[in-house]
């Protein structure tokens, strides 16, 4: 049974405190910073002090921001992968970079995977499969859209839930698919001879061409050729894979979860916990995540690699393998000499976070002589986004599940919950951070005198990634990544936008201009090849007042890219506006987002080389 949260309003006990726990009076005047008078305290806390209390200000004012300013809440993972598997940014489209286990997926990004290998990318409510020597582009992925173009190879998506004004969407060089309602749907492209063929596990899904939609139901097969989809076939019935029962093994996996018993069924990451930890339910934290098994000195966040991901800043990508995602969009707790997780209070769809810790900086730590370190937060710690854009149900998203008043921001502690916890501060050198070595095998020894008087920063570290080396490029061996082979389509027709939800099927009237056309090789599009079960025919695009959602284009979504401003060193006690930034600290590039390798001799993808341009 959840027990409800507590300390939404009052002090916080054991937290360690610097400042009064008193109430304060507030004040209308809202362009004034109250700072708290300090307790014997050094003049380096002050300081620091100084820069939080202008850092929670900032933050404070873009509260009220419009919420579609917002990046993306949601972003997928990788969850299994066998073989090599490559991701290419949509900002460097023609270098492909290796990835792994537990890497973040966002909208734009290229997916390749080796001949011999298979991928999953797990985005919440559902699951993409990928087979070997599949080329595909996640053209599109935020709260309500989720769009792939895939230019080659197998795909198996299983949406487990669609809710109104959602829209999934699959788009080949050979046609464009909606899936309709929640079920498992397998796209096999082969570029060589232009076909698509979709087959329908469970559910619905609809074949969309420029004067009509074809409904393809559970159990049926359609197979769409030639330039635009030209010809198509309808069947029922179908064959399955050594790639379906791969798929449905993992499945079955999600089925058969007890997580969703303490967090939600759309949490990315959330099942690998059942295997790999114990759940205690407390009166103060409500579900409380331990792990069963860890390395000597382990802590949160040391034992991985930190990658540059727009817009969001900084992102741990932790090598835990497999359940090292879930537990680091959380708060950490340190309990009877061990670590626990905490999802916080139950919530319909977590919002996705780059990295849920406190940032601090060392001058002279060890042999460097620049040290950045970072702590897990605790419960009932604020975060405050990076990128300074965070409207008021952001600030909600992030932080109310954890015991976070919104006014807690105006009055940042010193002492952050994990501050005094021994060994919960993990220093690297800033050249480790920047080009995305491995943490722990270059960590610089804290000690618990330095880690206490080590200086906080209002932020993650504002410097730009070190760019990636060796690239694997497009070659023999290697294909030109979807999204950038997407740009040189050209189609014949031009089809009607993608619909968040398909309306019931209507019939054509007679006479009209839909019934004259030909589809699969049937006038009228009343049925399928001779002796093949008759099919729902080709809708005619239903009036936009019946959509559930707006009618947009897909694949050239782009989610919202806010500014990142620059914050200065700590030493500076200010944050800096970007037009009063240094040259040194430039906007982060994307390539170093993986440390690429070279690609395997055996991935040579179908079609690779063909010319597109149509």
């Amino acid at each position: 049974m959840r027990v409800p949260l507590t300390h939404q309003h009052g002090p916080r006990a054991g937290r360690g405190h610097a400042l009064s726990e008193r109430p304060q009076k507030p004040s209308n005047d809202r362009s004034l910073i109250h700072l708290p008078l300090p307790k014997r305290q050094t003049v380096a806390d002050f300081v620091a002090l100084v820069v939080l209390t202008i850092s929670a200000a900032l933050s404070t004012a873009s509260l009220g921001q419009d919420e579609g300013l917002d990046p993306p809440s949601r972003v997928a993972r990788i969850s299994d992968v066998a073989g090599d598997l490559f991701l290419a940014t949509p900002d460097h489209a023609g270098e492909w970079a290796s990835i792994g286990l537990n890497y973040p997926v966002t909208a734009g990004d290229n997916l390749w995977i080796s001949a011999n290998g298979r991928a999953e990318v797990d985005f919440g409510n559902g699951r993409l499969r990928l087979a070997g020597d599949t080329n595909l582009q996640v053209a599109a992925l935020d709260e309500t859209s989720l769009a792939l173009f895939v230019a080659t190879g197998r795909v198996i998506v299983r949406m487990r839930s669609l809710a109104p004004g959602e829209m999934t969407h699959v788009e080949t060089p050979h046609t464009q698919i909606d899936i309709v309602r929640p079920g498992v749907y397998r796209i096999d492209v082969d570029s060589a001879v232009y076909r698509t063929t979709l087959s329908v596990r469970e559910g619905e899904a609809a074949i969309r061409f420029a004067d009509g939609v074809q409904q393809v139901l559970s159990g049926q097969v359609a197979t769409i050729s030639g330039i635009d989809g030209a010809g198509l076939a309808v069947e029922n019935g179908y064959s399955s894979d050594g790639f379906d029962a791969w798929s449905m093994v993992r499945e079955y996996r999600y089925d058969s979860a007890r997580v969703t018993a303490y967090v939600s069924t759309d949490m990315v990451g959330a099942r690998d916990l059942d295997d790999y930890g114990t759940w205690e339910t407390t009166q103060t934290y409500g579900p409380v995540w331990y792990p069963s098994t860890v390395a000597v000195g382990w802590a949160p966040y040391r034992y991985g690699t930190w990658t540059w991901l727009a817009p969001y800043g900084w992102t741990w990508v932790d090598s835990a393998p497999p359940w090292g995602y879930a537990p680091f969009h959380g708060r950490w707790i340190y309990a009877s000499g061990r670590w626990g997780w905490c999802p916080g209070e139950r919530t319909g769809r977590p919002r996705w976070s780059p990295a849920l810790v406190a940032w601090y900086r060392g001058s002279g730590w060890g042999a460097e002589s620049n040290v950045y370190g970072w702590i897990p937060l605790g419960w009932g710690d604020p975060y405050v986004p990076p990128w300074r854009l965070c409207s008021g149900r952001c600030w909600r998203q992030y932080n109310q599940p954890f015991a976070v008043a919104q006014r807690d921001v105006q009055a940042t502690s010193l002492r952050y919950a994990n501050a005094l916890v021994p060994g919960a501060m993990t220093a690297v050198p800033a050249s480790v951070l920047s080009a995305s070595r491995a943490v722990a095998a270059n960590q610089v020894p804290v000690g618990p005198a330095t880690a206490s008087s080590a200086a906080m920063l209002a932020g993650a570290p504002a410097f730009a990634p070190a760019a990636a080396r060796n690239p694997v490029r497009p070659g023999l061996a290697v294909p030109i990544p979807a999204g950038a082979q997407f740009q040189q389509l050209t189609r014949s027709a031009q089809y009607p936008p993608p619909r968040a939800m398909p309306s019931t099927a209507t019939s054509v009237p007679t006479g009209s201009a839909a019934s004259s056309l030909t589809y699969g090789g049937v006038p009228g599009g009343r049925g399928a090849y001779t002796g093949i079960a008759p099919t729902p025919g080709p809708k005619a695009p239903a009036p936009a007042e019946h959509a559930l959602a707006p009618q947009r284009p897909v694949m050239t979504y782009a989610p919202p890219t806010p500014q990142l401003p620059v914050v200065a060193p700590p030493s500076l006690g200010r944050a800096v506006s970007p037009s009063q930034a240094p040259p040194a600290v430039a906007a982060p590039v994307a390539t170093s987002r993986a440390v690429p390798l070279q690609a395997p001799a055996a991935a040579t993808p179908t079609g690779a080389g063909m010319p597109l341009g149509r």
